[in-house]
């Protein structure tokens, strides 16, 4: 991309040229001086070889994304020309980066004054100390009114603390933020004084805010890593909600304090749970109801290896595809919400091989009335050749439960059962759930059952 905007270099101090006046560009010349073709003094390029604004902007704009903020400056550089056009769209200095205190105060006044009044995309990183915060705050909150999305890393609890507690006025464009600390704050936080209308997507990590705040009320998307996270006293209302990821740190215990009465999230879509124990998982699935719940995420569930849950789950009439990453689970918990799952068509183990005769009790014989799930029409189990858990069976032994499967449901229509032993060790790809949708990323792997 620098090599096709240098090019336009030489043409950009240029007077246009008439454009009803037909011309022909001239044969470049060898200069003995500079060894370099170079083009006669008196010659004017044709006005085509110069792309309308638009193009550069979309040109600019494409080399600002993934984070490279500094590529509208450089662009200005080149000449008065691309420095024209930089300067006239506000929107290339509407993302601002500041990190900690390797960021200079000039160039982000620059970049504010540039941006005009367009909204503004922040991106807060390497706070160590309380003078870290107080100088982001004192360059970006005067324009508060005009921030559009949120990203704060902040690295200590002191910096944290002088970051939330600042936030006290309300942002009326913001419509994400995201809140990561290293530790939870002592004192919860009410943020933007509850009053964020645009606000639709919130992610906070170890750090604590108040959760019954009015702000929260209209989001669509909630994430919270936490392990104390007292989320599901208020999950009643958080009405709007579509999307809820509750996680909790590995080696860490949840503190929860639920609801005494079944509360109803009648929008929810996708819910992911990271890290929660077993018995936590159950009863979150006992007390909250979603009547709109199309996939569930279980990943890194910690087995409670304690007597099964003796308590009843709310139905889930609408969920559709159930994952498993690492769980560990007990058959009886399982199945208790595959019974309350009767449209499931999908169930996916990965990394978390099932026993041969959890997959029996699925379908225990040919009639479509004993069956879990009836509607089940694709089954996976994806694990690991090495560096798997110990197991008290082989693949053979799964790959033979999944042909039971198959035989006894031959009413249904399709029905893919798949089994894939990846060859090598997990990786930091493997080792986290795959997003929804996309493909698993180990490329080598053999498939045992097909």
């Amino acid at each position: 991309m620098d090599i096709e905007i240098a090019n336009y270099m030489f043409f950009n101090d240029y007077p246009d040229y008439p454009e009803d006046v037909l011309y022909t560009p001239p044969k470049p010349v060898l200069s003995l001086e500079s060894d370099r073709l170079m083009f006669p003094p008196s010659s004017v390029p044709s006005p085509m070889m110069r792309p309308p604004p638009e193009i550069i902007s979309r040109i600019i704009e494409l080399g600002s994304e993934d984070g490279q903020d500094g590529f509208p400056k450089l662009v200005s550089h080149i000449s008065r020309w691309l420095r024209d056009v930089a300067l006239g769209n506000p929107t290339l200095w509407s993302s601002i980066t500041i990190v900690g205190n390797k960021t200079s105060r000039e160039e982000i006044s620059m970049r504010l004054e540039r941006s005009k009044g367009v909204p503004l995309e922040l991106v807060v990183s390497g706070m160590y100390t309380r003078q870290d915060a107080e100088d982001a705050l004192n360059l970006l909150y005067p324009h508060i009114d005009r921030w559009k999305t949120l990203d704060a890393d902040l690295r200590t609890s002191q910096a944290a603390d002088a970051f939330m507690h600042a936030l006290i006025d309300s942002a009326p464009l913001l419509e994400s933020a995201t809140f990561s600390g290293v530790s939870n704050i002592h004192s919860p936080v009410h943020i933007f004084g509850g009053k964020t209308p645009s606000l639709k997507s919130m992610s906070v990590r170890n750090v604590s805010v108040l959760w019954n705040s009015p702000l929260l009320q209209s989001l669509t998307s909630l994430q919270v890593h936490s392990s104390a996270c007292t989320s599901p006293s208020y999950v009643d209302q958080w009405r709007s909600l579509r999307k809820l990821v509750i996680r909790v740190d590995p080696m860490q215990q949840l503190i929860m304090q639920l609801p005494t009465s079944t509360v109803n999230l009648p929008e929810l879509e996708s819910f992911e749970l990271n890290g929660v124990s077993e018995f936590n998982t159950v009863q979150l699935l006992s007390i909250i109801e979603l009547p709109h719940l199309s996939r569930m995420l279980l990943t890194h569930i910690k087995s409670s290896r304690g007597s099964p849950f003796d308590g009843s789950l709310n139905a889930l009439p609408s969920l559709q595809k159930l994952r498993l990453h690492t769980t560990e689970m007990s058959h009886d918990n399982l199945l208790k919400v595959l019974a309350k799952s009767q449209n499931l068509e999908s169930i996916s183990f990965e990394d978390s091989s099932p026993l041969p005769n959890f997959i029996d009790m699925l379908t225990p014989t040919n009639n479509p009335a004993d069956w879990l799930c009836p509607n089940l029409s694709s089954f996976h189990v994806l694990a690991f050749e090495k560096d798997n858990a110990p197991r008290f069976y082989n693949d053979t032994d799964i790959a033979v439960a999944l042909r039971g499967m198959i035989y006894r449901r031959i009413h249904l229509k399709t029905l893919t059962s798949r089994m894939r032993i990846f060859a090598g060790y997990r990786n930091s790809q493997t080792r986290h759930a795959a997003p929804w949708g996309a493909d698993w990323p180990c490329k080598s792997d053999e498939s045992v059952c097909q």
